[in-house]
């Protein structure tokens, strides 16, 4: 009994490391996407949890990016990456001088590359 227990905790341990992992580099890709596309450079960011969706289409992806030409927050030539399915993603809210604003950004699977984004 006991040695079922030490494995639970070993792999309880280890997923919490490796969600942890996931989560520092969706977020480090995240800021590195902001600080080449945003207009302004004092901003602060907090951000959720990540997750995985299925449901982003190729179509959903090109609205969103047409959407992002708008917004006044970015350049007008965002520089997108490139990747596969399951994206990922992470809400976000920005905070730019007064103004609070909540995203959600979607990643490629190897969380290196934010492939587009959405204000709420």
């Amino acid at each position: 009994m006991k040695r079922y227990i030490k494995i639970i905790i070993i792999c309880s341990i280890t997923l919490v490391a490796v969600s942890c992992g996931k989560q520092h580099k969706a977020e480090s890709a995240v800021k590195d996407f902001l600080d080449q596309n945003m207009t302004a450079a004092d901003y602060s960011i907090s951000f959720n949890k990540i997750d995985s969706t299925k449901n982003l289409t190729d179509s959903m992806i090109i609205v969103m990016k047409n959407s992002a030409k708008k917004n006044r927050l970015f350049k007008k030539n965002i520089e997108y990456g490139n990747g596969n399915k399951p994206y990922i993603f992470t809400k976000a809210r920005i905070c730019n001088g007064k103004d609070t604003v909540p995203y959600t950004f979607y990643l490629d699977n190897t969380l290196k590359n934010v492939i587009a984004f959405k204000m709420h």
